[in-house]
């Protein structure tokens, strides 16, 4: 029953492992410790080692490199047959580590024969570590298609030429001796040649090295038109002449120099610079000419087309505006239109210097007066004495008093507003002091009483001017006593007058 138990257990765990997904336990292969040689007679059919992770196709002569780890001592790890070309296929990580040329030849090799170094990815990886003193590659030509290559010890080496399309190349051979050792970063006896990608060279001596012996383009020996490149060597980055190499041309690409001397020229005609972006400030002497040599350096003009954007801007601005323009003056006095295509960072911090100077630039505040005098004149009212005061308030609550002088027009419509608000007010109508309506019985009464009033007053206006008459009529009479007759008739003409005048009155 015991063993009974003890077999279904173990059968459950099977089972469970088995329902997992597959996990290969044998991830890492198997390390190969001798030299894969492409040259025997059996490598005329296809070949494969699923243990060491490689195989090979004849038709095609493409040698596929899966993870693998070489490690043979003494003797390169993988030789070409350089009658032939080759392509190395690789992918994930793969090693291959010698103290003699990790990849060489078995010949010399026509110039047409090549050797392709192609990831399967991007981040697909060969690794070469030298450890001789030699050189890690050794091929008629190479041409790093993709992927990335690392190498360490020794430089890469073709009797004609080395063209780099879109692959990352790191390169270090610092640790090479320095009087025995080959270390150089890219040698080419015939020509270097860069499309794309990255080269990132750390080298003894010459970070790129055109030695011009055997060129099949004798004319240019080396020829830059894209990729980014940061190059460092002790002796020179990039060295060109000797043999037949005449020329150089880089017409594009972003180029980090990084030594004392960056590009050299020995023995050759020129070397145009027509494009490519130049960093050098780590650099002595960027561009060299040998002493005894009468080559020249020829560059194109720099690109001043940003620069002259940001001038056109500066110079369209109205210096009144601002209230200092001074940093902006100075920056546009400083462009300088003579640089040259290696001096570009030196256009593009003028075209800095003047955007930033322009960015930095402060508005002179709007005129406030005819707001300030506005809103004075209606702050002095008396909201009260107005039927609607709303409209002045509301154009005072509007005030902004953080506009610049580009905005002027703001500023004068709120003081438009404001007097336009108060132009409109209304006052109120004050209160009658006597009624608004009279009664019918008080008018008659007011029109008897005024009536009477006017007879009283006339019966005493008759009354006087007869008494006056009389008084007239005795003073008359008393006055003058010889004239009695002439008095008397005198005195009655007045009398009659006076009674004609109360008989019109009655009636």
């Amino acid at each position: 029953m015991k063993k009974t138990r003890i077999f279904s257990t173990m059968l459950a765990t099977v089972i469970c492992m088995a329902s997992l997904p597959a996990i290969n336990v044998f991830a890492a292969n198997q390390q190969r410790t001798t030299t894969l040689d492409l040259t025997v007679a059996e490598f005329q059919n296809d070949q494969k080692n699923d243990d060491e992770g490689w195989s090979w196709d004849a038709a095609t002569s493409t040698l596929t490199l899966d993870n693998v780890d070489f490690s043979t001592g003494n003797k390169s790890s993988i030789k070409i047959d350089s009658l032939k070309s080759t392509t190395i296929l690789f992918k994930g990580e793969n090693k291959l580590e010698s103290s003699t040329t990790v990849i060489g030849r078995k010949d010399k090799g026509p110039k047409d024969v090549a050797l392709t170094l192609k990831g399967e990815a991007k981040e697909s990886k060969l690794s070469l570590v030298e450890k001789g003193n030699l050189p890690s590659i050794d091929q008629p030509n190479i041409t790093f298609e993709s992927g990335t290559v690392d190498i360490q010890g020794g430089a890469a080496i073709a009797l004609y030429t080395i063209k780099v399309m879109e692959a990352a190349v790191n390169i270090d051979t610092t640790m090479a001796d320095s009087e025995d050792g080959w270390d150089d970063g890219l040698y080419a006896n015939g020509s270097i040649e860069i499309y794309g990608g990255e080269v990132n060279v750390k080298a003894g001596r010459i970070g790129l090295f055109v030695v011009g012996i055997g060129a099949p383009e004798p004319k240019t020996g080396l020829r830059i038109e894209g990729g980014k490149l940061d190059i460092n060597g002790k002796l020179a980055d990039i060295y060109v002449g000797s043999g037949n190499t005449k020329n150089a041309v880089i017409s594009g690409g972003d180029i980090t120099l990084g030594g004392d001397i960056g590009i050299f020229l020995y023995d050759c005609e020129k070397c145009e610079i027509k494009g490519g972006t130049f960093h050098t400030d780590e650099c002595k002497k960027p561009f060299a000419v040998h002493k005894n040599s009468s080559a020249v350096f020829k560059y194109a003009k720099a690109d001043y087309t940003e620069l002259d954007k940001a001038e056109e801007t500066a110079k369209a601005l109205n210096k009144d505006n601002y209230v200092d323009f001074t940093a902006v003056e100075k920056a546009l006095k400083a462009i300088d239109r003579t640089k040259n295509l290696t001096q570009q960072s030196d256009v593009d911090k003028m075209t800095d210097d003047i955007n930033n100077a322009v960015e930095a630039l402060v508005y002179k505040s709007a005129d406030y007066t005819e707001l300030d005098k506005a809103e004075k004149a209606a702050k002095a009212l008396n909201k009260d004495d107005y039927e609607d005061f709303s409209e002045v308030e509301k154009a005072l609550a509007a005030i902004d008093r953080t506009k610049n002088i580009t905005e002027q027009a703001d500023v004068d419509a709120m003081a438009k507003a404001i007097n336009d608000a108060v132009a409109s007010l209304v006052k109120k109508t004050p209160a009658s002091s006597q009624p608004d309506s009279v009664s019918s019985s008080d008018a008659s009464s007011d029109t008897s009483s005024s009536a009477s009033d006017s007879s009283s007053a006339d019966s005493k206006a008759t009354d006087s001017k007869a008494d006056s008459s009389s008084k007239a009529a005795s003073n008359a009479s008393n006055t003058n006593p010889s004239t009695g007759v002439a008095g008397g008739a005198f005195a009655l003409a007045l009398l009659s007058g006076a009674a004609v005048v109360m008989a019109k009155k009655k009636k």
